[in-house]
């Protein structure tokens, strides 16, 4: 059973078999028609520029690439509190590492099982696993769409915006308790 290859709206592919040892710089811009697809696939109103310079070069470790970028955009949202547009101008300097598939798979597998605690205090500041190449191919195009997407506002708010005088918000619900927990607590009051 052979894989569908996916379609992205912002697609680029670069064969990396095909780099120089300098790499290739490339420059893309996202027409309005892919920009009405990445503001529908996101959720957003509207993304008015999309543009991206980028430099994609092997590194010292065999099979291994680095994508370096630079993104702008101009997107449009709707504010959290008031729903109105609100305009975000977006400069996100990026980097991401590429390596074959079965070096990604390798790497996951060296990696040690964490437990929930443990993985809470993995420093965000350290070196991601690099992305799989898949078939030979980056898509500089979806790693731009990505990198857009990781840049946007969570909570866009139009500035002076606020909450309707006498709102107020709905009480967290309560934490539904376990049965278990409730039992653990009977429990060990029969145990004293």
């Amino acid at each position: 059973m052979s894989k569908t290859p996916v379609s992205y709206e912002f697609s680029h592919p670069v064969e990396v078999a095909q780099l120089g040892p300098e790499g290739i710089i490339v420059r893309l811009e996202a027409a309005e028609p892919i920009r009405k697809a990445l503001a529908k696939r996101f959720n957003i109103l509207a993304v008015l520029s999309l543009k991206a310079e980028l430099r994609l070069a092997a590194t010292a470790e065999s099979g291994h690439y680095l994508l370096k970028g630079l993104l702008t955009a101009e997107v449009e949202q709707s504010c959290v509190v008031s729903l109105e547009p609100v305009r975000e101008q977006i400069e996100a300097p990026f980097e991401r590492g590429f390596a074959p598939a079965e070096i990604v798979a390798a790497l996951l597998a060296e990696q040690p099982e964490l437990t929930e605690e443990e993985a809470e205090l993995i420093d965000p500041d350290s070196p991601d696993l690099p992305d799989p190449i898949q078939g030979g191919v980056v898509d500089l195009g979806e790693v731009v769409a990505e990198e857009l997407a990781l840049s946007l506002d969570p909570y866009p708010r139009k500035p002076g915006a606020q909450f309707p005088a006498g709102y107020v918000p709905d009480p967290e619900p309560e934490a539904k308790v376990s049965p278990f927990a409730v039992l653990a607590q009977l429990k060990k009051g029969t145990e004293k």
